[in-house]
């Protein structure tokens, strides 16, 4: 977590969480051996064997060579360079993607998407139209922020912009924040987004998220009483109709909860100890992913000073003294979780 030597997390692209924590180490530290790297991270020996062999199938991890110590010969473990790995593992990641995408898309096409291809009925039924821009967006923020139970939306876009985050967050906040249920069913998205740090923010105040390889078009669903739809599908500039109407309602909620059904959750690049809170997991997420405290403040709309006593205070809870320490702690108890054991600070 030090950000003089940013090391990006290993498991954005299918890396158990074990596997990434012992790559750190090894950046970290050099070439170590499995008992070296046991009693550092206070993981058993056979996690760590595992984690070496999958960070060798990978192309991370290379046995080094052979020390003596205490009569016995041991294999040490080191490193590749992590933009060497990075690059493999995204090579990985897009051939699999592809792959899987394309068997989805025979497999696991939404069903009668009438209601947003084709929106004739929603015309007839009364809708009230929303014209592109502030109109639509004010709107929007208005049914998000009146919700009281529960928030659905279907995001075709595969890459949003900065600009386009910064206006929506303040919302997403006061959404996640209140409590109500909120799903949100997207696709996977392209290299170009800008919102990767964002929908981590989301799921860790609670919003669940879920994935297909396509989707018909733009939908919010608020309290399954009213319900936004574009007027072209896959374009914004044509605005919105917003629907009222019970029958039609509850037909798109049924088209979203299919999609929802069909739908995975694409996992995350690294699950932060369930002791953390929301704030504290997405500090410690973003850092890990390589921002500054300023960007990291910026994009969360709190001050540099709240990063630092964040993270002062973390590593006060932690006992440990840097950084770098409270990555490797916060790595090790995410792993214990993941592997069902039981861990405190």
């Amino acid at each position: 977590m030090l950000q003089t030597q940013v090391v990006p997390s290993l498991m954005k692209w299918g890396v158990s969480p074990q596997a990434d924590l012992v790559y750190r180490t090894l950046i970290a530290f050099g070439p170590w051996s499995v008992d070296s790297i046991s009693r550092s991270l206070e993981m058993r020996a056979r996690q760590v064997r595992s984690a070496l062999d999958e960070l060798t199938a990978l192309g991370a991890a290379v046995p080094d060579r052979a020390l003596t110590e205490i009569g016995r010969d041991e294999r040490v473990w080191s490193s590749r360079a992590p933009a060497h790995v990075v690059s493999l593992l995204r090579d990985r990641h897009r051939h699999h993607a592809q792959a899987r995408q394309r068997l989805e898309r025979r497999q696991s096409r939404m069903a009668s998407p009438d209601l947003i291809t084709d929106p004739l009925r929603v015309v007839a039924s009364g809708a009230r139209p929303l014209s592109p821009g502030i109109q639509a967006a004010s709107r929007i923020a208005e049914l998000n922020e009146a919700g009281r139970h529960e928030v659905l939306s279907m995001n075709p876009e595969s890459a949003y912009s900065a600009t386009a985050i910064k206006a929506a967050a303040p919302i997403g906040r006061k959404i996640v924040a209140s409590g109500i249920t909120a799903l949100n069913l997207g696709v996977p998205a392209s290299e170009d987004d800008e919102s990767g740090w964002y929908g981590e923010e989301m799921r860790n105040y609670g919003m669940q998220y879920r994935e297909l390889p396509e989707l018909p078009g733009r939908l919010i669903v608020v309290d399954r009483a009213t319900a936004l739809v574009r007027k072209k599908p896959l374009d914004p500039s044509h605005g919105m109709w917003e629907v009222t109407a019970p029958e039609l309602v509850a037909e798109l909620t049924a088209l979203f909860l299919q999609g929802w059904g069909l739908a995975d959750d694409p996992g995350r690049d690294w699950t932060p100890p369930a002791s953390l809170s929301p704030r504290e997991s997405t500090v410690v997420v973003m850092l890990a992913w390589g921002y500054t405290d300023a960007a990291i403040a910026t994009k969360l709309d709190i001050s540099v000073r709240t990063i630092a006593y964040t993270l002062s205070s973390l590593m006060d809870r932690y006992d440990v003294i840097n950084r770098f320490q409270l990555g490797l702690r916060l790595g090790a108890e995410a792993a214990r979780q993941a592997s069902g054991e039981a861990a405190t600070p």
